[in-house]
């Protein structure tokens, strides 16, 4: 028979998804206003619209128009042209044809894998497929509907059934989850769900809307084998060994070993404080809360993705704060979820970020971390990034850079500073042509000290050179532990003559021959590292006169000249 009038499928779909993971993992769900109504055990079940006759419901889900009378019969249809608006007809799941499909992973972090074989964005997941993620592993796949399926760490699944119902568009999807849990997003095009079932060893789920979650626990966890489901929108019918249940919209639902079901009402969605609200330049950020009345931990979770439903950081948390990793470059979604005695998840706090990884921070090459530099020039060097059309740097006293003693721009892969000796801490960034920094390189530490002294030689008796550097008036801050002095005939010093340690400002060597010389210093630290040599000094030595008694006789002009 012809239906009467067009129809609109009208499934409401939740504007903003929600979604979490860890120990359990939540889903909510907007229902269907009428037509495709979800699945009930062996029934499909249809809400009847307005034009809606048996023969139509029949031919639409069965393709066979003539299997009116059974579904009159079994929902003891008086008018099979006058159904009630609003009523539910049940259609047996074995009479709607189907055709066999697969799912599309979209999102993978950590490690994950089908049947042994390491998952990666882009493979298809086939019906019997078994699924797992490591203690790391976050997995999102997508069925043809545009339902997305994902999966928290630690958990392990088969895709029992994965078929569309002929004719209609309409999923038949049943997942059986082993361990740990399952979250997802329904049918969000709003046309309506078919079949989407959840199964743990405790409880069977069905979906009568857009987003629920179910936890199966972990084998061995104490008191962690009672399953549980909770939900934000909409309605989830869940059926266990002693009980049958429809849990709305702010409820969950625990499942004891024996099967029986309580529901309880969710915790409130924590106050959220310490979220970053300006750009966050690192893969990595703090983020705390308000406590929750009764809440035992809390889920914690950011995504890639606006309607979140690709995870790409998951934990579970016992104090109201979070170290958050693996952040991605662009904006991200946190979550926050309490978690009560039952282990039941609660409403869900929601935050925007932004993060900005990009431009990359320039590699630095030099300082290089905990090095000294002696002198008061210091050349800050780092790589050059590709996509950088500056770079930003400064340094300061105190790796928090709250004052910094010098910064600045430049064009090029460095720049020189001029600093007191002390204690420093350099970084640098990237800037972008638009303007837009990146993150900031991690902060290096470095040391600036006095540098070698230069030395002269005041004395010459003829059988000992005097030679003294200036190395009065310095901080003892900054004092070394010893000088090395060095002698040699030509300015390599290849081959020293002399080569000293000295624990003073000045030194008597031994007379040579007459010729030319070249004397320096470098400084011994106190962690026994040296200085650069000090620039060397030239010096001439004369034959004396000398007499009977093989004295010296001393000249007006002396016996050494200096040069330099």
């Amino acid at each position: 028979m012809a239906r009467k009038g067009g129809r609109a499928a009208a499934a409401a779909v939740a504007a903003a998804g929600r979604a979490v993971v860890a120990a359990c993992t939540l889903l909510a769900f907007a229902p269907a206003q009428a037509g495709p109504a979800g699945a009930d055990g062996e029934y499909f079940v249809h809400q009847v619209e307005p034009g809606d006759t048996l023969f139509w419901v029949a031919q639409r889900y069965t393709g066979r128009a003539d299997v009116w009378r059974e579904l009159q019969a079994l929902n003891r249809v008086a008018d099979p042209y006058r159904l009630p608006i609003g009523t539910q007809v049940r259609i047996p799941l074995a009479r709607i044809p189907v055709t066999v499909t697969s799912a599309r992973v979209v999102s993978v972090v950590g490690q994950a894998d089908a049947n042994g074989a390491a998952l990666r964005p882009g493979m298809r997941v086939d019906e019997a497929a078994w699924l797992q993620t490591g203690a790391d592993g976050l997995v999102t796949f997508e069925l043809t509907d545009g339902t997305r399926v994902a999966m928290p760490p630690a958990t392990r699944l088969q895709v029992k059934r994965l078929r569309v119902f002929a004719g209609t568009g309409l999923g038949d999807t049943v997942m059986e989850v082993e361990r740990g849990g399952i979250e997802s997003r329904v049918a969000p095009g709003g046309t309506g769900v078919g079949r989407f079932e959840i199964r743990t060893p405790m409880m069977v789920t069905g979906v009568r809307g857009t987003r629920y979650a179910v936890d199966a626990g972990q084998p061995g966890e104490p008191g962690r084998r009672a399953n549980s489901s909770a939900v934000l929108e909409g309605t989830v019918a869940v059926r266990a060994q002693r009980a049958k249940r429809t849990v709305t919209a702010g409820h969950g639902i625990a499942i004891g070993s024996t099967g029986d079901a309580a529901v309880h009402t969710l915790l409130a969605a924590p106050t959220l404080r310490a979220v970053p609200a300006e750009p966050i330049y690192a893969s990595h950020a703090e983020v705390g809360w308000q406590p929750v009345k009764g809440a035992i931990g809390y889920l914690v979770r950011v995504t890639r993705d606006a309607e979140r439903t690709e995870a790409v950081f998951a934990s579970t948390v016992t104090p109201p704060a979070a170290a958050l990793t693996g952040l991605p470059d662009g904006a991200a979604y946190l979550e926050v979820r309490a978690i009560d005695r039952h282990r039941i998840p609660g409403n869900a706090a929601i935050a925007p970020l932004t993060v900005r990884l990009n431009p990359p921070a320039p590699y630095t090459v030099e300082p290089a971390p905990r090095s000294t530099v002696h002198g008061a020039a210091v050349h800050l060097q780092w790589a050059a990034v590709d996509n950088a059309a500056e770079y930003r740097f400064e340094i300061a006293s105190d790796e928090k850079f709250g004052t910094p003693a010098a910064q600045g721009s430049t064009r090029e892969a460095g720049t020189q500073q001029t600093l007191a000796p002390g204690d420093w801490w350099w970084r640098v960034r990237s800037i972008d042509a638009k303007g837009q920094p990146g993150p900031w390189s991690a902060p290096v530490p470095f040391r600036i000290l006095p540098p070698a002294p230069g030395v002269a030689v005041v004395e010459d008796n003829g059988g000992a050179l005097r030679v003294r550097w200036g190395a009065a008036g310095q901080p003892e801050a900054f004092a070394p532990q010893a000088y090395r002095l060095q002698l040699a005939e030509e300015p390599g010093f290849a081959r020293p003559l002399q080569d000293q340690r000295i624990e003073a400002d000045a030194a008597a060597l031994p007379r040579p021959p007459a010729g030319v010389y070249y004397v320096r210093v470098a400084r011994i630290e106190r962690d026994g590292s040296e200085s650069p040599f000090s620039a060397a000094q030239r010096i001439e030595i004369h034959e004396h006169l000398r007499d009977g008694t093989g004295a010296p006789i001393g000249t007006a002009s002396g016996s050494v000249r200096r040069g330099g």
